[in-house]
Formats: structure tokens, C-alpha cells, sequence
């Protein structure tokens, strides 16, 4: 158990970059160096959590902590993960909502951003090595590739498609043996403690896509319906949500400050993480009993393609805010032949470059 929560409260001090990121760093370390488990099951574990509700890389390190050391690994690893932030993200709330400012970070995040990208397709080439290991897989990346980032098809109707491309791609149709599986629903009693807890329970439980679409629903409700902030004040906790490392959902704990200090940051960091704990823990024991299953089997090959396919598709719509200049493209190129060749720990890249980031904000 010391190994889990010692893992994932560093990647939640230092894991800058967003989810991807996020999922490149738990891949490099924990399945190419740790052998925590094989890349066929992370690839599994990923596809249940982007099918899921709820932040994906938060619910996948609370897979691989399940993996690892049970229900309470996956619990450790969640808290793990999300304490740094939430301790970050809280202490930059009281200076803002005090002081009406938000420390300098952009120097921070130019050098950060680019190593991002280098951690990101360092790790994409890894996975699609396992994951596309013939011309039909290669067939569903590319084609989930284009529906994503060409024609912004929803990510869970893709992945959707992709394990139904596997079905026929790879699936032998015979005549069935009789196999029943009963799936469980997970009954979420929904608490009524506080306002601010169900709010962001509801959005935890509720809301597909990750931060990024989240985030726009947040602002709809606490802005505009709520009232609990200004359009300034929410983006400022925005931008704190993209620079504090960890889950980019942590922004919930900026509002529930605003609303109730110390305790409303609890309670609503608790409301929309609370969620991503039950689904997983409740979804782990079923898919390492199911994923033997033929059918199911080739459905999870299919999702593995098109999983590879939209972190591609991510990536590029990371780019252009990413490579702003030559300094970012040479800090990109220099962390992909750092943690490529030289087997550089992703974490210390970010550390690198978040110090060089800050020297060339200030030089240029």
C-alpha cells in the first residue's frame, strides 16, 4: 500500500498537463517500468473509465490501484491522486478570494505544456504497439482518429464503435453456449447533506466527456442558474484548475471556497469525486471476470484501437496552444529524446521544464 500512495501522490504533485498527460505518465511508469499489470489490461481498465462519467484519468488511477492492491488500493490511489491538488488548489483560492489575484503561472506553463506533448506521444507509440496489432485495428484507430478530431463526434459514440467494429473484426460467430451475466446497476443514493454536495454529486455521476465537458456544464449552473459566482471569478478558477497538477475537475473545490470556505472545498471536491470511486471499484471485479469472454474479448479490442485513436486526437488539438514558438517546439523535441531515449522519468521532465519555462518567460 506504501508504494500506491507514494506513486500517486507524486503524480498528483507533479502530473501538470491534463488527463492525457495523466494517462501517458501511469502507463510509462506503473505498466512499462512497475508491471503493475499488462498492457492488454490497462488498455481495458482505460476504455471502461472513458466510457464512464467523471474525470477518466482520476477513475483510471483508482483502477490501477485496484489492480494492484484491492478495493483499498483503489481508494488509496484515488485520495492519493487528488489530495495534492485539492491542497493546491485550495490555498490558491484563499489568496485569490483575499487578494483579488492569482500568482504568476504563465511562465510556468510555457515550458510545461510543450513536455507535455512529448510524455503524450511518447506513451501514444507505446500503447499503439499493443494495441494495433493488425490491419483491422489500424482500421479502427484511423477511422476514430477522423470522427474525433475532424468530425467532433461524441468520444463515448466512438469508443461505442470501435468495440462494435471489434465484435465483427474479431469475433468468431458460432452457435452460442449458454452464458448468462448479470450486470448489477449501481444505485447511487443521492445525499441531501448540503446543496453544494449533491450539486457536484449530480455532476460526478452524471456528466460524460472528462474536464472538458464538465467544466462548460459547471459554469452554466453555478454562473448563470446558481449564482454562487461571477463569469471573472469562474474563469479565474479555470485557469488555477489547468495549472494546479492533478484531476482539471479540481476547479470544483475553487467554487465550493467561494461559497463555504475550507468546508465548501471539501464537500464539493468530495461530491463530484465521490462518483469515480464507486463506478470503478463497483466495474473492476466484473470486467476482470467478463474480459475472457469471446465476444466480450473483441469488443474490448475494437475500444483499445479507438482508445489510441482519440489520445491521438486529443494531442492534436493540444498542439497549437502547446508549440506557441521555436522554444516550445526545441523544449518538446528535448523531452521526447529525454524520456524516448534516455528513459527520462516523465515526472522530472516536468519539473525541468517548468523551471526552463519560468528562465525563458523571464529572458525573452
Amino acid at each position: 500500500m506504501r508504494e500506491i500512495i507514494s506513486y500517486f501522490l507524486k503524480i498528483g504533485l507533479l502530473g501538470f498537463g491534463g488527463p492525457m498527460a495523466h494517462i501517458a505518465m501511469m502507463d510509462e511508469e506503473l505498466i512499462e517500468k512497475r508491471k503493475w499489470t499488462s498492457k492488454e489490461q490497462f488498455l481495458e481498465g482505460l476504455a471502461v473509465c472513458q466510457m464512464l462519467p467523471g474525470p477518466a484519468s482520476t477513475q483510471l488511477g483508482i483502477y490501477l490501484g485496484y489492480v494492484k492492491g484491492g478495493i483499498l488500493g483503489g481508494v488509496l490511489a484515488g485520495i492519493s491522486f487528488i489530495l495534492p491538488a485539492f491542497v493546491i488548489i485550495t490555498f490558491l483560492s484563499y489568496i485569490y478570494f483575499q487578494y483579488g489575484a492569482l500568482p504568476q503561472i504563465q511562465g510556468l506553463l510555457y515550458g510545461v505544456n510543450a513536455v507535455v506533448i512529448a510524455i503524450i506521444v511518447s506513451s501514444l507509440h507505446k500503447m499503439g504497439k499493443s494495441a494495433i496489432t493488425d490491419g483491422k485495428a489500424a482500421a479502427i484507430f484511423l477511422v476514430s482518429t477522423g470522427m474525433l478530431y475532424f468530425l467532433k463526434i461524441n468520444l463515448l459514440i466512438v469508443l461505442i464503435l470501435g468495440g462494435l467494429a471489434g465484435i465483427f473484426a474479431y469475433h468468431q460467430f458460432t452457435q452460442p453456449k449458454k452464458q448468462y451475466i448479470t450486470l448489477i446497476p449501481l444505485m447511487l443514493v443521492e445525499p441531501t447533506v448540503t446543496r453544494l454536495f449533491t450539486f457536484f454529486f449530480k455532476v460526478g455521476a452524471f456528466i460524460y466527456g472528462g474536464g472538458l465537458v464538465i467544466i462548460p456544464f459547471i459554469e452554466q449552473e453555478v454562473v448563470e442558474k446558481l449564482g454562487w459566482m461571477t463569469k471573472p471569478e469562474f474563469l479565474a478558477g479555470i485557469s488555477l484548475g489547468q495549472v494546479t497538477p492533478g484531476p482539471v475537475v479540481i476547479t470544483a473545490a475553487f467554487i465550493g471556497y467561494k461559497v463555504l470556505g475550507i468546508v465548501g472545498a471539501l464537500v464539493a471536491a468530495a461530491g463530484i469525486f465521490i462518483p469515480s470511486f464507486l463506478f470503478i471499484l463497483a466495474a473492476a471485479p466484473y470486467l476482470s471476470k467478463v474480459r475472457n469472454v469471446p465476444w466480450v474479448k473483441a469488443f474490448l479490442k475494437g475500444i483499445n484501437a479507438a482508445v489510441i485513436g482519440a489520445i491521438l486526437a486529443a494531442t492534436l488539438q493540444l498542439l497549437p496552444t502547446a508549440i506557441m514558438d521555436i522554444w516550445t517546439l526545441m523544449i518538446m523535441l528535448i523531452g521526447f529524446l529525454a524520456i524516448w531515449k534516455y528513459k527520462i522519468n516523465s515526472l522530472y521532465a516536468i519539473a525541468g521544464s517548468a523551471i526552463l519555462g519560468i528562465g525563458l518567460t523571464y529572458m525573452i
